[in-house]
């Protein structure tokens, strides 16, 4: 049996929950807090990403400059509804934003939603693995494969899970220690 399909699958559940993790707002200012915030331009509710240039001058400022000086107003308002971290502020022909550090409450908080996360991402393993297993299993008793083929076919396949359940605690193992720094 080739595994490369179901590897593919299991490598999406990792990207997914670094995806998921990314958006957690620690107090550090990134672009993926804001870059698909919905802002009003010309008739159509557009990501933000589509219609400002976003930049993070320093650890705690975000900074978005729209090509159009015309939609300030309305990237202004979409931040405000959005509730991206910090106030939004008006320049001339800019939006910054100052992300407040977490208290230390808010990163036990974040660390709880964090390890939420990672537990829903290793169920999806175990759920994909269990799957796979049937498959093997069918196969040998519908007589494509042998049982030691079987049972070479389970270790790989318990190595696979392995190394994933790896990435995805060092995953989050890496992105705690971040939470938690000060």
């Amino acid at each position: 049996m080739d595994f490369t399909k179901d590897e593919q699958q299991l490598n999406n559940i990792v990207s997914r929950f670094e995806e998921e993790i990314n958006n957690l707002r620690i107090g550090r200012a990134h672009i993926g807090m804001v870059e698909d915030v919905e802002v009003e331009a010309y008739g159509a509710k557009t990501p933000l990403r589509h219609v400002a240039s976003l930049s993070t001058p320093d650890a705690r400022t975000l900074l978005i400059k729209p090509w159009d000086k015309t939609i300030l107003p309305a990237i202004e308002q979409a931040l405000m509804n959005a509730h991206a971290g910090g106030a939004p502020i008006a320049e001339k022909d800019q939006v910054r934003i100052s992300i407040p550090a977490p208290t230390e409450e808010r990163r036990r908080e974040l660390v709880k939603t964090l390890k939420n996360r990672a537990e829903e991402a290793r169920i999806s393993v175990r759920q994909r693995r269990d799957d796979i297993r049937k498959r093997i299993q069918s196969a040998e008793r519908e007589g494509e494969i042998s049982e030691d083929q079987k049972f070479f076919q389970n270790e790989k396949l318990e190595k696979l899970i392995e190394t994933i359940n790896k990435k995805l605690s060092g995953i989050a193992a890496e992105k705690e220690k971040e939470i938690m720094e000060v």
